[in-house]
């Protein structure tokens, strides 16, 4: 006999998760009695040989299934002990169901039967190719007379041994199949994932679990409301907030959700697999409200139920945009609201019985909702691949909120409320209170009362030298004199080119007290940089340390030697700087090679290094290893930090970024038990201190800590900061301890700063939910009222959108993960080409690194990435990627990483890396194989054109073993089609 479409569907399912019950259905009775054996056995036999689908087996063939119908005079099925484990009745009748059925010519029934203390349990397990949960009822309702007449000793009702024959589904209509063609033209595959869970997997196994809600009596009160307002039922009220619930975690707008329905029409008696799921296609415009979205439901959920003799297994071919129903580009989601047809009150030979539901612990697609309109209790059918738990919880609760909100107002905009439960925004609110008053407003005045109060503390430590305080002030005061002489005055810019230490520190506190805004300049940048730097701030004078030359320029501010700084005080008292007031700017370069300036406030610098000094505990004494580059934020930071705590700056000599000795050298010498780690310098480096990392408290940047070195630091006894934040946040904003390596990028928000995650269109996200970290609070970045990238909304006011994707955690915490233009879909999964870069770090030849996607013109994207390393053999040991090792990273003016340079470079790397030749250009079967591609697909390919990825599905994949085996003479099972995708792959393992 030939199989359907929907048949074969199923066996390529199985096929692709092979060794598994994904497609077995199971029914169970406890009965508060004995069942007696010989009975059981008699009516057992009378059910399963009236209905001709029970005697229905299927044989699998290579790429072939064929069915066949078993005389009920020879058909048998073997009654077998039910393994009763002691503990949960529920996992033991799944363990019974969920053994797979071999397609091989034997019953697709199973029966299993166990004698337990509180009564007997009888389980039936069928294969999903006879059976669906309405034939469950079916068979209870044939099953239970049929037992009750032979252990009465009566005569077996004869409707209850008259043959039931297969019902076979009539072919789809024309009008269906251009109902179905009209409505789903214009679909574009993909869309339909969302926002929280984990990558998808290219070989999935289909595991699922049930999330359950029971609505509260408000919720269900809203659904009757929503149904009056739009004249719409049950159903289609619970199919529209179900799409708004998707659209608000990512999906869509355009949703096709899948929706299975009962085909046997007058033939209400027929068991088998007679359920077609058609695709229900519901734009949401999250912009409207919920009355327009449950009309579009409705009307399209009725046309749905008017059409769906045409399934989508049938349709299949008919319309190009359907692929097959297991990795269907239609829908991933399922919407499953089951006419009420409550089980009543069951008994068995006199004796009280319950129905005991027995769960498959698979999920074909990534969600279900399933539901009846005379039941509270809301179900979720969830992919464990795809979604976590407390993700789909949090979703049921959201759906209610839903519900009730728009019952309140029916016209509300969606995309107001859709998504959040009163439980997400509670965690928000929590982890943003972090409104603390700043002790001391500027960072200047923190620096004077330490310099009042312990004057003759050390404050800077440089090798054989140490500042005082004291004299670390007296110095700022002479340089203030030295501005006053040169006109310098409130809110002027003053450039400082200085070595990190002593003279930068009073440096910047001197250009504080004369109310004028610094300007650090990297002196290692250059002098074309530095100059334009110079030019574009308006410096009124530039500042320059022992030994440091700047560009000779008429047009030039003054140059101010600080070794020209008069020995007495200032002519003229502190200016008192507002802490509104701009503090110091920084320049970064643009895409036009022209300085980009950031500007910081006093407030700003207060309030962050205020937050670390708690967070780090850096106290009156302690030291603080300082290792960033002169003229960077990241040793503005450390003075800041230190300074303002009462602290020692410990200066790192600069070569004690990549040379272990001299990193340890200082440690030994002076002791620090904090350091801030700049960006670029990898965390590995402290494992250099031998010993020392013990009790070592660390801030490092978390999107260049792997979870590797974080690991082995945590072990040697580091106490562990991870933090993100950007230059335009003050340089931090989300901060937290690391307790295990896997935590390396979360944080909360620091002190008087919040945050929030926000989707394309602007939405905020709740808990769980991917998307743009925004922040806002005292640590922003000075700018005009207009200035883009820091637009304000009602609830956060002014913010800076990061460009980082991230997520809140439902501890309060945010997981930031790469920056959105920098994730990258690969062949092998989406990859962050921040994790890659912290990866190459974590080697000990790598002084720098740099990672970019380069896709060819006839391919998928390719990770290259870029080491700086002496050794460059070490490269061959790195394969997960192209590793390209380079003697120094090409760098833009302003010292970043000049990522144009890279991708030539990468492109080139490529290019040569691909010098072998294409496996069609010689290979006869690859020229074969390639045009059956070409033939099946309707689409040109090359060699490695991936036969799913270009638009094939399960059924053309079984049309193409068959042609194979034709071609070649070899037989291929489905499943190697999956596991050898391209016309290359496939030829290898014909021959293998």
């Amino acid at each position: 006999m030939n199989t359907t479409n929907k048949e074969k569907a199923l066996w390529l399912m199985e096929e692709l998760v092979p060794e598994t019950g994904i497609n077995n259905l199971g029914i169970a009775l406890q009965v508060s009695g004995r069942l007696r054996p010989d009975v059981l056995k008699a009516a057992l036999a009378i059910v399963l040989g009236r209905y001709e689908m029970l005697r229905t087996v299927f044989r699998a063939t290579g790429a072939e299934l064929v069915k066949e119908v078993v005389p009920a005079s020879e058909f048998a099925t073997e009654i077998e002990p039910l393994d009763l484990t002691g503990g949960s009745l529920d996992k033991d009748l799944t363990a019974f169901v969920d053994r797979p059925f071999t397609l091989d010519g034997r019953p697709l029934v199973r029966v299993g039967f166990a004698t337990a203390q509180d009564g007997d349990v009888l389980c039936v397990g069928v294969h999903h190719l006879a059976f669906d949960m309405v034939s469950a009822a079916l068979f209870l309702q044939s099953f239970i007379p049929v037992y009750d007449a032979i252990a009465a000793g009566r005569p077996v009702p004869p409707q209850a041994t008259a043959e039931v024959p297969a019902l076979a589904e009539p072919e789809p209509r024309p009008a269906d199949v251009a109902y179905w063609s009209e409505t789903l033209r214009g679909i574009e595959p993909g869309g339909l994932d969302l926002w929280c869970g984990l990558p998808r997997s290219r070989q999935p196994m289909m595991t699922g679990e049930n999330a359950r809600h029971t609505l509260s009596p408000e919720a269900q009160h809203a659904v009757q409301q929503l149904q009056r307002a739009a004249r719409a039922p049950a159903a289609a009220v619970m199919l529209a907030a179900y799409t708004a619930l998707l659209a608000s975690h990512g999906a869509g707008p355009d949703l096709i959700v899948g929706t299975p329905v009962d085909v046997r029409g007058p033939h209400t008696s027929a068991i088998g697999y007679h359920v077609n799921v058609v695709p229900v296609r519901v734009r949401v415009d999250l912009a409207e409200g919920f009355r327009p979205l449950a009309r579009r439901a409705r009307d399209a959920f009725l046309g749905a139920m008017g059409h769906a003799n045409a399934s989508v297994d049938e349709l299949a071919g008919e319309i190009p945009e359907i692929g097959s129903t297991w990795q269907s580009a239609l829908y991933r989601h399922l919407f499953n609201f089951l006419p009420a047809a409550p089980v009543g009150e069951l008994s068995i030979d006199g004796m009280p019985a319950r129905l005991v539901t027995v769960e498959n612990p698979y999920s074909k697609f990534d969600l279900e909702l399933v539901g009846t309109p005379s039941d509270a209790e809301i179900l979720l059918r969830y992919s464990t691949e795809t979604l976590a738990r407390a993700d789909v919880e949090a979703m049921l609760h959201r759906l209610e909120a839903l519900l009730i909100e728009a019952a309140e107002d029916p016209d509300r905009p969606l995309g107001e409320s859709a998504g959040w439960s009163g439980t997400d925004r509670r965690a928000v609110d929590r982890a943003n209170n972090t409104t603390s008053p700043i002790e001391l407003p500027t960072v200047q005045a923190a620096f004077a009362s330490r310099a009042a109060s312990t004057p003759d503390a050390p404050a800077v430590v440089e090798g054989a030298h140490t500042a005082t305080y004291r004299q670390v002030d007296e110095a700022a005061a002479a340089i203030h004199a030295l501005l006053a002489g040169a006109g310098v005055g409130a809110g002027d810019v003053v450039a400082i080119a200085a070595p990190r230490g002593e003279e930068a520190a009073a440096a910047t506190l001197g250009v504080w007290r004369a109310g004028a805004v610094c300007l650090p300049l990297d002196i290692g940048h250059a002098p074309s940089w530095l100059a334009l730097q110079l030019t574009h701030s308006r410096a009124k004078a530039a500042l320059t340390g022992t030994g440091v030359q700047l560009p000779a320029d008429g047009e030039l501010p003054p140059v101010l030697p600080l070794e020209t700084a008069p020995a007495t005080g200032p002519a003229t008292p502190d200016a008192t700087a507002e802490p509104t007031a701009p503090a110091c700017l920084f320049h970064t370069c643009g895409d036009d090679g022209q300085p980009v300036a950031t500007m910081l406030s006093h407030a700003a610098l207060a309030d962050t290094v205020g937050h670390f000094t708690t967070e780090l505990g850096v106290e009156p004494g302690t030291g603080v290893l300082a290792l960033a580059a002169p003229g960077t934020f990241g040793a503005l930071f450390d003075l800041c930090l230190t300074l303002s705590a009462g602290g020692r700056v410990v200066i790192a000599p600069r070569q004690a970024r990549t040379d272990g000795s001299g990193l340890r050298e200082t440690a030994d010498r002076h002791g620090p038990s904090v350091v801030v780690l700049p960006p670029g310098t990898p965390a590995r480096i402290l494992e250099d201190l031998a010993g020392r990392p013990h009790g070592l408290t660390v801030l490092a940047q978390g999107e260049e800590l792997s979870r590797a070195t974080a690991r082995r630091l945590l072990t040697a006894g580091c106490q562990l900061h991870s933090a993100y934040g950007t230059l335009e946040t003050t340089g931090w904003a989300l901060s937290g301890r690391v307790e295990a390596a896997e935590a390396v990028n979360r944080g909360r928000p620091i002190t008087n700063t919040r945050a929030f995650v926000t989707a394309p269109d602007g939405r905020e996200l709740p808990i769980g939910l991917r998307g743009e970290l925004c922040l806002a609070g005292t640590g922003l970045a000075l700018s005009g009222p207009d200035d883009p990238a820091f637009p304000t909304r009602t609830r956060y006011g002014r913010h800076h959108r990061t460009g980082q994707l991230a997520r809140w955690r439902t501890d309060g915490t945010i997981e930031w993960l790469g920056r959105i233009d920098r994730q990258v879909a690969t062949d092998g999964g989406p990859v962050n080409l921040g994790d890659v870069e912290a990866e190459l770090l974590d080697h000990r030849a790598v002084t720098a690194a740099a990672a970019l996607a380069v896709t060819p013109p006839d391919g998928e994207p390719t990770i290259v990435a870029f080491a700086e390393t002496a050794d460059h053999a070490f490269a061959a040991s790195t394969a997960s990627w192209q590793v390209v090792p380079l003697d120094a990273l090409p760098r833009t003016p302003d010292g970043r990483t000049d990522r144009d340079a890279l991708a030539r470079l990468a492109e080139k790397a490529l290019d040569q890396g691909s010098g072998h030749q294409d496996p069609a250009a010689d290979d006869a079967l690859v020229r074969e194989l390639l045009e059956m591609w070409r033939r099946l697909l309707g689409t040109e390919a090359t060699a490695q054109t991936n036969f799913f990825e270009a638009g094939g599905h399960s059924l053309l994949a079984a049309v193409l073993a068959q042609k194979v085996e034709e071609l070649t003479g070899t037989s291929l099972e489905l499943t190697e089609v999956f596991q050898y995708p391209t016309p290359a792959a496939l030829a290898a393992r014909v021959r293998a």
